[in-house]
């Protein structure tokens, strides 16, 4: 199937190649062409240059944007990563596994990030030149199909000149942050290369008691990035971008802390005779193709090919006194290929395309535990993933009316998903298990959209959501149970507005239903919070609203606000016998919000501040009290002054000292576990420009 589908898209590169000196010329930015945000369906927030630089940096990462993103929640890093309208980006019940069916899409200039990926190699703010968040169902654009929402994050392309710039940052808890990019115009007009380089350190904040180490959770990162940028015969209708990705860690991303000793979770203390370690390492090929067309007609391909290793000893029974452990290997392998053919003119204005992604995700533990001695039971478990996606998808927008327009489409999706695994405990003979899953769906789209003017838009849309089933393992037990897909319906209201040249507003109603929803449970004789099964147990809702404002009274200020209200709740869910009905959903805060301003005046004098908040949630369905999360109110500043092309800057986060949790455990007979937010950090960073 591999061979096949590269075949293809060379004859077809090289037929759409020998018509490009035919063509008309047509004048294309070498940068990436801003998202004609009239042309999306529902409500989208769109993060540009502008704005990632007004932000204030706390995590250095992709999760500062969600501060200023109505109903977005950046939340918990074992199970969640974040949050958007209530649904956890990976899964709303914690399980150990492959983690290769997520709720909510994650692509990087086109490559689908795993939440794996996201979790310990999360992308930085360094090479981020503009996001785009699309809420709901998403199935009629390019990319996997996702029932919760796609986060799509752009990296800076390369331009034809030799500009290039340089970050230096140090902050508290021995913080530092690095980073150079470097252009460089190999043909004038023709091809053109971006390189970039990024380090990041930090010693985290949790301390260990047990041998009194306090960078317990430090962290390294680097990050290499090569993008070339090619015209063929300077001629823009055909356009090829490659980028080349090499990301590393080491360290523990988690610094997970526990209730220990009298002291609580926000002590930021544990007590472990192993060091955690968890070294990652990603490389990545993508390769963007786009090709003008005859009757302004656009041909795109997006193919790419990741290798994900993440390399880990985790102490098992998490106490001082025993010595079980467990070294992981997590090994991921994907390739994905999507080609859309778009006519953007007339007033039936269309695209269609196809999705195939092709992916292997190994999760393989060895160690000793699960006994009672000391050093436990030597063990040994394997579980592999075999996913293969086919997917058609078609979309269309009529003008019926004067600014009236009937916009909708379909998605025809096929999966199939094959588990093996094998698990040797002791004495124990060698159980291996193997089941398959495959779901074909029919994925619908309809609504109306009313848009007098190209910054003025209402519409009401009906989407049909679906997740594939899929089969579930129990490490320890190496056995398998498969699991049907899960549906949803969502119904949105949306708008977006500028009443005023210098004000722009956007704001949505919705409302969701889940049937058959896939939940988390202990399987017979498996180890708690290890061995779970999947199981359609559940059925749920989800309504609210948001609100997002952006207004510049002045041209060097900036007023920014977000408001989200978000109800969620389980209209079915049983576990452990116990009725969850009416409970709300895991890491999903009812309120959410945020006000900023940024200033920069002519003299060169800028500054920004920042103040979100969520109100209070919890981590884990079946422990909503132990596991309770505490309301944030998060206040960061940015101070600075620019002169030609330098500029220097103090910045500081969470200036309330706000003390939360980012997630709390529900261990049983041990103590809870979790992970506790940032304290109250303050920095000094310059930039230099040539």
């Amino acid at each position: 199937m591999l061979t096949w589908v590269v075949n293809l898209q060379v004859l077809v590169t090289g037929l759409v190649a020998q018509s490009v000196d035919s063509l008309p010329p047509l004048i294309v930015a070498a940068e990436r062409p801003t998202v004609d945000l009239a042309r999306a369906a529902g409500n989208v927030s769109q993060i540009g240059d502008r704005e990632l630089a007004e932000l204030p940096t706390t995590t250095a990462t992709y999760q500062d944007i969600f501060a200023t993103v109505a109903g977005a929640y950046a939340g918990n890093p074992l199970v969640g990563n974040f949050n958007i309208r209530g649904l956890n980006q990976d899964s709303l019940f914690y399980s150990v596994g492959t983690g290769a069916n997520p709720l909510i899409a994650v692509l990087e200039d086109g490559a689908p990030l795993s939440s794996t990926t996201l979790r310990f190699l999360p992308p930085t703010r360094w090479d981020m030149e503009g996001a785009e968040l699309l809420r709901g169902p998403q199935f009629l654009s390019p990319g996997p199909n996702a029932v919760g929402g796609a986060l799509l994050l752009h990296t800076g392309a390369a331009t034809f000149s030799d500009h290039g710039n340089a970050l230096l940052e140090a902050a508290g808890k021995n913080t530092f942050r690095t980073g150079i990019s470097q252009n460089f115009m190999l043909l004038p007009d023709e091809l053109a290369l971006c390189f970039s380089a990024y380090h990041g350190e930090s010693d985290g904040e949790t301390t260990n008691l047990y041998n009194g180490d306090k960078s317990f959770g430090a962290m390294t990162r680097d990050r290499y990035q090569a993008r070339l940028l090619w015209n063929p015969g300077k001629n823009r209708d055909a356009q090829f971008d490659l980028s080349l990705v090499h990301d590393q860690s080491d360290g523990t991303p988690y610094g997970t802390a526990r209730e220990i000793k009298g002291l609580d979770l926000l002590d930021r203390k544990t007590d472990l005779n192993l060091h955690p370690a968890y070294p990652a390492d990603r490389s990545a090929a993508v390769l963007n193709a786009t090709f003008a067309l005859p009757q302004d007609r656009e041909l795109k391909s997006t193919t790419t090919i990741q290798r994900l290793n993440v390399d880990s000893i985790q102490d098992l029974d998490t106490l001082p006194n025993l010595d079980w452990y467990a070294l992981g290997a997590i090994d991921e392998r994907r390739f994905t290929q999507d080609l859309a053919l778009a006519d953007r003119d007339g007033a039936f204005q269309w695209m269609l395309g196809g999705y195939l992604e092709a992916s292997e995700y190994d999760v393989n533990y060895t160690g000793s535990g699960f006994g009672t001695t000391q050093a436990g039971v030597p063990f040994a478990s394997l579980g592999q993933e075999d996913v293969n996606q086919l997917a058609l998808y078609g979309r269309g927008d009529w003008e019926w009316a004067p600014h009236f327009h009937l916009t909708g489409g379909l998605r025809l999706q096929h999966e199939q998903r094959d588990l093996q695994t094998a698990v040797t405990l002791g004495a124990v003979p060698e159980a291996r298990s193997s089941a398959g899953r495959s779901d074909t769906e029919l994925l619908p789209q309809l609504g109306v959209t009313w848009r007098p003017q190209q910054d003025q838009t209402a519409g009401l849309q009906l989407s049909r959501g679906f997740r594939s089933g899929g089969v579930s393992y129990a490490p320890t037990l190496g056995s398998t149970q498969p699991y049907e897909p899960e549906h949803t319906w969502e119904l949105e209201l949306y708008s977006r507005a500028k009443p005023l040249d210098a004000l722009t507003l956007s704001a949505a109603l919705f409302h969701s239903w889940f049937q058959n929803q896939q939940i988390n449970f202990t399987s017979p004789g498996g180890a708690p919070t290890i061995d779970y099964f999947v199981a359609n147990a559940a059925s749920s809702r989800r309504y609210g609203s948001e609100l997002e404002a952006r207004w510049q009274p002045l041209d060097p200020l900036t007023f920014t606000g977000t408001l989200a209200w978000i109800h969620t709740e389980f209209s079915e869910l049983t576990i452990a016998g116990i009725d969850r009905a009416g409970q709300s959903f895991p890491n999903a805060p009812e309120w959410l919000g945020s006000l900023a301003a940024a200033y920069h005046h002519p003299s060169g004098i800028f500054s920004s501040i920042l103040m979100s908040w969520a109100n209070a949630t919890y981590s884990d369905v079946a422990s909503p009290q132990k596991t309770s999360i505490e309301s944030r109110q998060l206040l960061s500043a940015r101070l600075g002054y620019e002169w030609r092309n330098a500029n220097v800057y103090l910045f500081a986060s969470n200036l309330l000292n706000d003390e939360y949790a980012l997630s709390r455990f529900d261990n049983g007979q041990l103590p809870i576990s979790g992970q506790v937010g940032p304290s109250r950090t303050f920095g000094i960073g310059c930039e230099f420009k040539w």
